[in-house]
């Protein structure tokens, strides 16, 4: 067996002269690589006919399926809460979405889903919800985001259950 520093000149390959781009380079298609997760985090404000404004934070945990359609878990905690009598009482609400994203690689990426809402109104229980909205994507990394709610709430509340979000967030 014969060690690399001993060969001669002639029989050891060329040195590698790879600039850092081309190193990112698929062989055979010539695209760059993507990963095929999509993570956000983000805050907005909450609003609707019954809701005084409320603030939002945000995030996004996504899973690319083509070149076109991703899935996302969309989880948003809601604070400055009211009760059952509009009333603000401080408690928080959480919203746990699960959407399909379409045209993911656009500017304007509507989605779709539905998921769980809890603490909706101070009730303390967890209702269904539909989702709907649109991603803005602004550049790369940065994302406005728009959505529609419904929450099935339970008898006896009058509120309307529809309520909105506007959404701003970074993704990584």
């Amino acid at each position: 067996m014969t060690d690399a520093a001993t060969l001669p000149a002639d029989y050891l390959p060329p040195p590698a002269n790879r600039k850092p781009a081309e190193l990112a380079i698929i062989p055979r298609q010539g695209k760059p690589i993507e990963t095929v997760g999509i993570y956000g985090i983000g805050g907005g404000v909450n609003f609707g006919n019954d809701l005084p404004n409320s603030g939002v934070f945000t995030g996004r945990v996504g899973y690319k399926l083509n070149e076109t359609l991703a899935v996302s878990l969309r989880p948003s905690l809601i604070f400055g809460n009211r009760d059952l009598l509009g009333r603000y009482n401080g408690q928080t609400s959480f919203q746990l979405p699960l959407t399909l994203d379409l045209f993911r690689r656009s500017v304007v990426s509507p989605y779709l889903g539905g998921g769980i809402a809890t603490n909706t109104y101070s009730t303390g229980e967890t209702n269904a919800m539909l989702t709907g909205g649109i991603d803005l994507n602004i550049t790369e990394n940065v994302t406005l985001g728009f959505n529609v709610n419904y929450v099935f709430l339970p008898d006896g509340v009058t509120f309307d259950a529809l309520q909105a979000m506007t959404l701003l967030y970074v993704r990584f």
